[in-house]
């Protein structure tokens, strides 16, 4: 079986210890990881055509362009990234699934789960764009018993 490409991963979050622990681990899993240290960072990131599969950002990123500013725009001028929002508080958490693939992760979190759900997640948006096949599918004939 052939070996998965690297997925790329921007990893916003504005403690350092997080990035640092979060980055490795997904580094140790086959990811390559891009850091930003706030929504303003990972924006010129993005806005610099560097390819990124998975923008992974906590929902409390300080400044003006916090988690939830950061997957707004991302979700309006680079649709085809996934986003993980993240958040200690429960409440914040909640709002963020408006802007997730399928829920928010909440902290602290499984860093298993994590590159599980990041590989989950690309390879989904994979299967999503695909071209739809041009042949027309066999019919399959019924047997006569």
């Amino acid at each position: 079986m052939p070996k998965a490409a690297k997925k790329t991963v921007l990893l916003a979050d504005g403690d350092v210890i997080i990035r640092l622990t979060i980055g490795e681990y997904l580094r140790a899993c086959g990811q390559k990881v891009v850091e930003a240290a706030s929504g303003k960072e990972a924006k010129a990131i993005l806005q610099s055509g560097l390819s990124v599969d998975v923008v992974f950002a906590d929902a409390q990123l300080a400044g003006e362009d916090s988690g939830f500013a950061l997957a707004h725009w991302i979700r309006r001028y680079r649709p085809s990234v996934e986003v993980i929002l993240t958040s200690t508080i429960s409440g914040k958490t909640q709002a963020a699934s408006e802007f997730c693939s399928r829920f928010p992760t909440k902290a602290p979190y499984d860093s298993s789960g994590l590159a599980a759900r990041i590989r989950a997640l690309t390879a989904e948006r994979k299967r999503r764009s695909r071209p739809p096949s041009s042949t027309t599918p066999a019919v399959r004939k019924r047997r006569r018993f």
